[in-house]
């Protein structure tokens, strides 16, 4: 049980309830709770983090904090979170095992978080080894797909119930559409009869009472016959149905009646089939908004840059950096507490608004939070111990119904703390025996440290009195410390120093606040007369020479800061060196590539001249040739492009349609347009690619970016056309060719062609039409397929892409 102390509302929590003195206000902690439950993302998480409270177990503790590691860790890596869709169904659920018939609403909700749920526990089965602790509260999620199907077969995307949730259903809303169909073109006719056209107000089609109706004039009343509905306001107008319409009307309201006693049995079907996995439910439930309130806590330590104190278990507080959480980051000012080492009572001095009051509130606040499995705003080391009780006096209202003065709602916190802390519990007071005759009250103060001194309690004390800094000089475990006060500007720093007593400065304050002169100098020659005056002056020197060191370790801190800077810049400097290194050996490989494929195309025109001069006797000799000077060709050396380590081989589920990737076979950045399996369409500068998986790797962000602008400039933009060049030949190349009609040698030299052009252009899979004939042409083309080095496989077309009369090819 933590214990927080505070004025005359405590007083009435204290005597109403006993022993317990928790009241969160003293430290402000139901702020900090207010915060988390912006920070969740559903309805439950909000009320879980309402209700937290500190723990005493060291091992409850230390999972909390691990499991807020691991979501930190989520939020701040991967792309898509496993959070959002989930709603609040424990009323549903309730509801259900009541027999209640849910609403559609209600049911929409629960088929909402059956797939909410599904997705978090796939997301981190997938990645248990990521996060270990997270997954053991799906390693066991109930089995829902009996009733998700249910609810699949029911309700459309958007929660509209569909025409095929169950026979009767369809059944019933054909009816109701052709019979408003009929209804409707009766009464298109009724109005288009000229001999009708004088009875009526308006030719427009209405309903009244689920019924339509016609608006007839008043005048016309017993000239036309039908049923009155309506009377308009002026009462010119009446709403009729005409008898030759009642007969239809009563099929659809039929029709219409037997449609909603329809859904009503399918949503008392659905309640039933919600009762039946209530507690399964509601087990989920109860697992996700862990989940969820979990990733609400890493969500609110990113917010403050947050981390997860060390459990000391000797008792020792180490706050290095620590910042109260609830003073806006660019106001407040670090601090750095230590206690329980050599000295177990910490005494704070120094000037008003100095910051005494929030060192205090500090170490208590962000010891609550620790306690709750939270992470702290402090640097990383920082050290808590497990605290039993906490009890805070922090504030000095007067109690009014209670006829308390400062001092006496003072003394009764004090003496309700005497009476339950123990040598395990955390003690903060402020401005210890204020409000009275400062010599009583010094004595009073040293008297009450010296009892918590015996009992062994941690304890951290603001005070103004000299006796109190003088007693923390001469006794063995309390130590003094004071808020920096900068002489010269006559402000305080709000930074705290421990080892050294600290002055109130009241005289320079009140000079500031703009005091006269003369009223201050009067002051200042009493002090002088007075016996502390002289302890004054030897903490004032102090001080200086404190000021005089921590201006030293600042100015090392900047060279040090410096030196990081320096070294930093390097190593940016030794990467963009690298970075430029692989796009000089990038574009030389590209060239090279390049220059291969145009020795292909010409290789192929000398060999078109080459078959000319061949006779038909040697063709044996000619096709011989024509393989040699491919394969040479295709055994140009390239070199490779260099490997970039930044990139990852992509799996199928990690791929989604307008990703950015990296396509190893073809060098080449694109975007992902369409996913089939295991093949992946890929746009490459305007042109679609399909290629295995295996062949995507991750970009880096700077390829990504690269790629963003690329696309952005070429959408406003026209191309000119540049004769000759790559960017010209890619855009017209084909994927597809038509060599009906030809003779081997001549579809020889077509597809010849056609595969180097596809090749030069990126594209690794093409289609030959061929035709079904006798079969010679087809056996042709796969003889001189089989020869072609780049070739990877190829197979006869599917069925409806031209059976036997077509080949498929995919080329390396």
């Amino acid at each position: 049980m933590i214990h927080l102390l505070q004025g005359a509302t405590i007083l009435e929590v204290f005597y109403k309830r006993g022993s317990t003195l928790f009241n969160e206000d003293v430290l402000d902690f139901h702020h900090i709770k207010e915060q988390l439950q912006q920070h969740c993302s559903s309805t439950i998480a909000k009320e879980l983090a309402m209700h937290i409270e500190p723990m005493t177990d060291a091992k409850a503790i230390q999972e909390n904090l691990d499991e807020t590691a691991e979501a930190m860790r989520s939020l701040q890596t991967e792309v898509e979170q496993p959070l959002g869709g989930t709603r609040d169904i424990r009323e549903s659920c309730k509801k259900s095992r009541k027999d209640f018939v849910l609403t559609r609403e209600a049911l929409w909700d629960i088929y909402l978080t059956i797939g909410a749920y599904k997705r978090m526990t796939k997301f981190f089965r997938t990645k248990y080894m990521e996060y270990p602790l997270l997954f053991l509260w799906v390693q066991d999620m109930p089995n829902t797909d009996r009733i998700e199907n249910r609810f699949k077969r029911v309700f459309d995307e958007k929660g509209e119930l569909l025409d095929t949730a169950s026979p009767k259903l369809a059944s019933l809303r054909n009816t109701i559409i052709k019979t408003r169909e009929k209804i409707k073109n009766d009464i298109q006719a009724i109005l288009h009869d000229k001999d009708n056209q004088k009875y009526f107000q308006e030719t427009i089609i209405t309903q009244r009472n689920n019924r339509y109706v016609i608006p007839v004039k008043q005048e016309y009343r017993q000239y036309f016959d039908g049923l009155i509905h309506d009377r308009s306001a002026t009462g010119q107008t009446l709403y009729i149905e005409p008898m030759r319409l009642v007969n239809l009307n009563n099929e659809l309201q039929e029709a219409l009646i037997g449609e909603e006693q329809e859904v009503l049995r399918i949503y008392r079907e659905l309640s039933a089939l919600v009762k039946q996995h209530s507690n399964d439910l509601m087990d989920a439930c109860e697992k996700v908004s862990h989940i969820e309130f979990v990733y609400g806590k890493a969500s609110l330590a990113i917010s403050y840059k947050g981390v997860p104190a060390i459990l000391s278990t000797d008792r020792t507080v180490n706050l290095m950096r620590a910042r109260h959480p609830l003073i806006p980051p660019n106001v407040v000012v670090p601090t750095n507490i230590q206690l329980g080492t050599s000295y177990r009572i910490l005494l704070i001095t120094g000037s008003n608004t100095g910051g005494k009051t929030v060192s205090l509130k500090t170490l208590g606040l962000l010891s609550l939070m620790n306690q709750c499995g939270l992470f702290i705003p402090a640097d990383h080391g920082s050290m808590l111990p497990i605290f039993q009780n906490i009890f805070a006096d922090i504030g000095d209202e007067q109690s009014i119904e209670a006829s308390l003065s400062t001092f006496s709602a003072h003394m009764t916190q004090v003496i309700s703390i005497i009476k339950h802390c123990g040598p395990n519990d955390l003690v903060l007071l402020d401005e210890l025996g204020s409000g009275t005759d400062p010599e009583e009250g010094s004595a009073l103060a040293v008297s009450i440290l010296e009892f918590f001194r015996k009992k062994g309690a941690l304890m951290m004390v603001s005070t103004h009195y000299n006796e109190l800094k003088n007693y923390a000089y001469h006794t063995e475990g309390i130590e003094n410390g004071h808020v920096e006060f900068d002489e010269r500007t006559l402000k305080p720093t709000y930074r705290l120093h421990i080892g050294v007593a600290g002055s109130s400065h009241a005289l320079s304050i009140a000079a500031r606040l703009g005091l006269p002169k003369d009223i201050v100098t009067r002051a200042a020659e009493y002090k002088s007369q007075f016996g502390s005056h002289e302890m004054e002056e030897v903490l004032s020197d102090l001080n200086e020479q404190l000021r005089k060191a921590s201006e030293r370790e600042r100015a090392l801190k900047k060279e040090l800061d410096e030196t990081r800077r320096m070294r930093g810049q390097l190593e940016k400097e030794k990467k963009q060196f690298n970075e430029k290194r692989k796009q000089i050996l990038a574009k030389a490989q590209a060239d090279a590539e390049s220059m291969k494929r145009s020795l292909r195309v010409e290789g192929e025109a000398i060999i078109k001249q080459l078959k000319s001069q061949f006779s038909e006797t040697n063709k044996d000799k000619r096709q011989s040739a024509i393989n040699a000077a491919r394969k040479g060709i295709s055994n140009v050396h390239v070199p490779e492009a260099p490997v970039d380590d930044d990139r990852k081989s992509l799996t199928a589920d990690a791929i989604k349609v307008g990703q950015a990737v990296y396509v190893t076979s073809l060098r080449s950045l694109g975007t992902v347009l369409a996913i089939n399996g295991n093949r992946v369409n890929v746009d490459i500068n305007g042109l679609t690619a399909t290629v295995k998986v295996s062949e995507l790797q991750s970009t880096t962000r700077e390829e990504g970016n690269k790629l963003e602008r690329e696309q952005k400039a070429a959408m406003p933009k026209t191309r000119k056309r540049m004769g000759g060049s790559a960017v010209q030949r890619q855009k017209e190349v084909r994927t597809e060719i038509n060599i009906l009609g030809q003779t081997v040698d001549e579809a020889t030299v077509s597809v010849g062609r056609f595969i180097d052009q596809a090749l030069l252009g990126g594209v690794n899979q093409v289609r030959i039409i061929h035709g079904k004939g006798t079969g010679a042409l087809r056996e042709g083309v796969h003889q001189y397929l089989r020869t072609l080095p780049h070739v990877a496989h190829f197979e006869t077309a599917g069925y409806d892409e031209g059976g036997a009369g077509a080949t498929n090819v995919v080329l390396k």
